[in-house]
């Protein structure tokens, strides 16, 4: 492709001295036969240009065929002829297979020409401007069957046209080896895919746990990078549109462009870009406004995209990226270390490709698909990176804990200074002054027990922050929490949600009547006896607000939400407590809601549903259940 022949300009300057003085060696295709048969090939000829020509004239004309060096003819804009002899011992007809495996080629024609007879073959063509099913094999290469006659020559003729780069990857099998290489490529292919998509469902249920953005800008690449390799070997047209070349050749260009954006977006977030500021802060966001524009353009005016210049911005985008991630990884970015290591192994696998096609390293199933190989390695590695971050800010985590600990240990002591010197002080003015002896006493013991309550209230913090202090139920602000939760959870799941408030019949009278001390005694015993009522796994019993408490109910409906209600009740009217020698008639009224997806409602919706239903119980004599009807009007409470 197009981004790829910079990257090789850049590497024919480096092995230009490797080339020189070496006379050029015509390229001849490779030849694979596990059957026992054997096929003569010639060296490859080609024809620059010529895009009208057909292919008796490109036979007859007297053009000036030159031997082809190399499996690579760069950009040719108005094509390129190809030809070679093959000649075959056997002695009768054989089918081969010509496979080109370079499927982003627009538009590849194959005739073979028999010397002896002077005829002509069947016209075959394929490519990605040609809809599979006009091709002569459905492959995600471009393969076409050569019929080739016992004991006789024959000339392969091949019209090449591409916009991007004119890569010749070319080998012959017969049937047998064609069928085991067909099963050695997809098989990698295969592995290639296989991997990227356990990395890709990984890293996706990671974000769906972390709700990392990061982990989100991840996937994004990694969904660009798949679909550019369906493109680039062939399968996407192969299994995805076949049929349809405009979009194939619009989904190559948009899918490149991806490539370059989504990385950049995802750099960005994950190696922090923009806290550092400078140069590499700068070039991120051109880069990225840049290829912004490209893939607009793709989708909506793909005709302009020739002015784009993004051959030349390919090549400065590689360079100025890998400069500013080693830059932040030398001003002390921890994750840029890993994230130049991930990058260098696709460059190195890419550079091996290139390479390939140019001759200079063996062309065979390694070096062919090396790029995939260092995409996924450099997948493999992105991973280990992120991963590296997160156990990274979990250290930070622990050690911010430490200090804040040490923290605390240094006030602590520090208190405890004082104290000892309040108390050194007392016991000076103890000795002074007897008639104070039982004042200072007393002084001494209540500042003891603020320095044990002190610590006491450091080591319940937690509990406390979501426990009722006189009840041990939860509180308010973590029943909110909670019933925010149980709706959204019973929204997902379709299940229904049911909601008791409960308040204490006639309590100010209790208050009233035998003081708040009694009063509390009975809140504590009507906790515990709704605690045993709420003991399923989901269930949470709060205290709601002064003698009002409420029960969340996950999975129950209506009817077994009053079921449950009446059992609560009736628990609570057997409790009567003793005053003295007097038993205290203690009942409650409960007000039942429930919600049955899928109708939605909010916390406050549900909880005044409950409440006018607790409304209902206390109007018609409480010490009884009342369930919300679906026209129950949101009046307040009485006591």
């Amino acid at each position: 492709m197009r981004f790829r022949r910079l990257l090789l300009c850049c590497l024919l300057t480096a092995f230009a001295g490797l080339m020189s003085g070496q006379a050029i060696a015509a390229f001849v295709p490779s030849v694979v036969s596990k059957s026992g048969a054997e096929l003569h090939m010639g060296a490859v000829e080609w024809l620059p240009g010529h895009p009208d020509a057909d292919f008796a004239t490109a036979h007859t004309a007297p053009w000036q065929w030159q031997p082809l060096a190399k499996p690579n003819l760069k950009k040719q804009r108005d094509g390129a002829w190809v030809r070679f002899e093959v000649d075959s011992n056997a002695t009768s007809a054989e089918r081969w297979y010509l496979s080109l495996k370079w499927p982003v080629l627009d538009k590849v024609r194959v005739r073979l020409f028999y010397p002896a007879e002077g005829e002509w073959g069947p016209l075959m063509q394929a490519g990605d401007h040609i809809p599979k099913r006009d091709q002569p094999l459905a492959d995600h290469n471009l393969v076409f069957p050569l019929e080739l006659r016992g004991n006789e020559r024959a000339v392969v003729y091949m019209q090449v046209q591409a916009h991007e780069l004119m890569a010749l990857p070319l080998s012959i099998y017969d049937e047998t080896a064609f069928a085991a290489e067909k099963i050695t490529d997809v098989a990698m292919i295969s592995l290639f895919f296989g991997g990227m998509l356990v990395i890709l469902l990984y890293n996706s249920s990671l974000f769906v746990f972390t709700r990392d953005v990061a982990y989100l800008l991840y996937v994004a690449y990694l969904l660009s990078a798949l679909f550019y390799v369906l493109t680039i070997t062939g399968f996407g047209q192969l299994f995805l549109w076949p049929d349809t070349p405009v979009f194939a050749r619009r989904f190559y260009a948009l899918s490149a462009a991806l490539c370059f954006f989504t990385p950049l977006l995802f750099a960005s977030r994950f190696l922090k870009v923009r806290s550092y500021g400078g140069w590499p802060w700068l070039v991120t966001w051109v880069l990225m406004g840049y290829w912004g524009m490209v893939i607009l353009v793709t989708l909506f005016a793909p005709s302009l995209g020739r002015y784009l210049m993004a051959e030349p911005v390919a090549l400065v985008h590689c360079i100025l990226t890998m400069a500013a991630v080693i830059n932040l990884w030398i001003r002390g970015n921890r994750s840029a270390r890993l994230f130049t290591i991930a990058w260098s192994t696709l460059l190195v696998a890419t550079i091996a490709h290139l390479l390939a096609l140019e001759g200079l390293l063996p062309l065979n199933a390694l070096t062919l698909h090396g790029q995939l190989i260092g995409m996924f390695a450099e997948f493999v590695l992105l991973s280990m990176a992120l991963a590296e971050r997160i156990n990274h800010e979990r250290d930070r985590r622990i050690l911010a804990q430490q200090s804040a600990l040490q923290a605390s240990d240094a006030l602590a002591q520090e208190r405890e200074s004082r104290l000892q010197a309040q108390q050194q002080a007392l016991e000076m003015q103890i000795r002074n002054n007897e008639a104070l002896e039982a004042r200072v006493y007393e002084r001494t013991r209540a500042l003891e027990e603020a320095k044990r309550g002190l610590e006491m209230v450091n080591e319940q913090l937690t509990r406390m922050s979501v426990t009722d202090a006189l009840t041990q139920l939860s509180n308010r602000g973590h029943f909110d929490l909670m019933i925010d939760e149980e709706i959204r959870r019973a929204q997902r799941t379709e299940t229904p949600l049911s909601v008791l408030l409960l308040d204490i019949d006639h309590f100010k009278r209790v208050n009233d009547t035998y003081g708040h001390a009694f009063g509390d005694d009975c809140l504590r015993l009507v906790a515990d006896t709704l605690k045993q009522h709420g003991q399923r796994a989901g269930d949470v019993v709060a205290r709601y607000g002064g003698e009002e408490f409420v029960i969340v109910l996950p999975g129950m409906n209506s009817r077994e939400a009053g079921e449950q209600a009446e059992r609560v009740r009736a628990a609570v009217a057997a409790l009567r407590p003793a005053h003295g020698e007097q038993r205290l008639e203690l009942t409650i009224s409960i007000g039942v809601a429930t919600l049955q997806p899928p109708a939605n409602c909010s916390p406050s919706q549900l909880l005044a549903c409950a409440d006018a239903a607790l409304y209902r119980a206390k109007h018609n004599g409480r010490n009884q259940v009342a369930i919300a009807e679906a026209d129950e009007a949101l009046e307040p409470s009485v006591n």
